[in-house]
């Protein structure tokens, strides 16, 4: 069958559409190409209708991921003049395509002394804002329009495959499984919500730490982290998490980055274990980035990684988050706040 051609208006248009795929009887993958456009496009187009942004106003934004690129393709296409802030993770394709889209990126070379390069990477933005009147900050770890963002394909997701659903995603900034969990719920879905962290960060009750495993996890706690939204939490080391990607590339040809290896990882084995739920994983954006990274072998020995490791075949229970270590934990969150877990009684 031939399907027909869509004549996006735009870049960003063609971009947030996500693909569904199915990968076991019960096991979906929400593949973006993108994700961070989608919240970066409804931020922006929201400030812009508020009045909170003029046109041609200036944007700022703190990130070393796919929101900058997502952000600087928004401001691209409506004309606005950005700031990056980063910091020396930043892969240099990444720096360039933002710059070569008329961004200027700031690199923070010295991280904080409480909250790392994160905290570090908002002081310099803090300072940047005071000393530019009217300039926008599109906050994507605090502003509530992140999670709103994902309205539209937990819709698309719910007409696809029904009411009753199993989400399965890695958590950053927690807009985008926290959002989508919140949309399918207020329409009148069953929706089980699994997140999906890494060691050392500090979004569900672990020590702050060093994090080779990026795009999830974080040395400060968002705002918009619903902790209430969640059902279950994982925490999936970089060796596991690097290795379920290429595993997934292996298997199913699905080029993606290490957030959705994580996720592929923890939804496969939970499809495998509840076969009468239907599972579905969200990709975060494909693999190109990673080439020199993750897909390649050299750099994952000299990080002291093991890139014939075999993948673990289940997660190891926590009897608290702070616990919670080995190559994947899981802990049984149950819809309750960071105080209520980190405070049972």
């Amino acid at each position: 069958m031939t399907l027909p051609l869509i004549p996006y208006p735009s870049t960003s248009a063609a971009l947030e559409q996500p693909m569904l795929r199915q990968l076991g009887p019960n096991l979906y993958l929400l593949m973006f190409r993108l994700m961070k456009l989608v919240p970066a496009k409804f931020i922006i187009d929201q400030a812009l209708a508020r009045g909170k942004l003029p046109p041609g106003g200036l944007v700022m934004e703190t990130s070393s991921g796919t929101f900058a690129l997502g952000l600087a393709i928004v401001c691209c296409e409506r004309g606005l003049p950005f700031v990056i802030f980063s910091d020396p993770i930043v892969d240099r394709g990444l720096r360039r395509q933002l710059e070569l889209l008329g961004g200027e990126v700031c690199i923070i070379e010295q991280p904080a002394a409480v909250g790392g390069f994160q905290q570090a990477r908002l002081d310099a933005l803090d300072a940047r804002l005071a000393a530019a009147p009217g300039a926008f900050w599109s906050r994507q770890y605090s502003n509530p329009d992140n999670a709103r963002a994902y309205a539209e394909p937990a819709d698309q997701l719910r007409a696809a495959l029904g009411d009753r659903l199993t989400l399965v995603g890695t958590v950053g900034s927690g807009g985008s499984t926290g959002g989508m969990a919140a949309r399918l719920r207020a329409t009148g879905a069953a929706c089980r919500l699994v997140g999906v962290d890494t060691f050392h960060s500090v979004l569900f009750g672990q020590p702050d730490g060093p994090r080779l495993l990026r795009g999830l996890g974080n040395s400060l706690l968002p705002p918009n982290v619903d902790h209430a939204a969640y059902d279950e939490i994982h925490w999936v080391s970089a060796e596991a998490g690097f290795n379920a990607t290429r595993h997934l590339m292996q298997a199913e040809a699905v080029f993606a980055g290490p957030t959705t290896g994580a996720a592929h990882l923890v939804a496969r084995w939970h499809a495998a274990a509840h076969p009468d739920e239907t599972v579905v994983f969200v990709g975060a954006d494909e693999g190109h980035r990673y080439l020199a990274t993750v897909y390649d072998r050299d750099w994952l020995a000299a990080a002291g990684l093991r890139p014939d490791a075999p993948l673990p075949a289940q997660p190891v229970a926590a009897p608290r988050p702070a616990a919670a270590g080995g190559d994947w934990a899981c802990f049984a969150w149950n819809r309750r706040s960071l105080r209520e877990v980190a405070d049972p009684a």
